[in-house]
């Protein structure tokens, strides 16, 4: 006949059962990990991952451009459109601003004033 002190309750049960299976998975998680291909595995996870999200990102863009909406890509590219068109609007400015310094200073020479042309009208 068991001895009723020594019994165990349902709960030091549970609890007897939960610590011996949290100890034979702790063993069998280090039996995993110390094995040389559980790397190779976790690197191969780590690319899928990051093929996964490139593919997830390139669908999203396809989207958009179907969807006939500006996506990151067409932002990009119209904001080099744009930088390249200030750039050549810069030079053009520097160039009529050359020429009127040029006319103003050949008009003061051949006149001896030294009014540019839009001031003469």
């Amino acid at each position: 006949m068991p001895d009723p002190e020594r019994a165990e309750t349902p709960e030091q049960q549970v609890r007897r059962l939960y610590e011996e299976a949290e100890k034979e998975t702790a063993e069998a998680m280090e039996r995993l990990v110390n094995q040389p291909s559980f790397g190779r595995v976790l690197a191969l996870m780590a690319e899928n991952a990051v093929a996964l999200a490139k593919i997830g990102a390139d669908v999203g863009d396809l989207v958009l451009r179907n969807l006939r909406i500006a996506g990151r890509a067409d932002v990009v590219k119209l904001s080099r459109q744009l930088n390249r068109t200030e750039d050549k609007l810069e030079l053009v400015l520097q160039e009529v601003e050359a020429l009127r310094r040029d006319s103003a200073s050949a008009g003061s020479a051949t006149n001896g004033t030294s009014k540019p042309r839009a001031a003469q009208s």
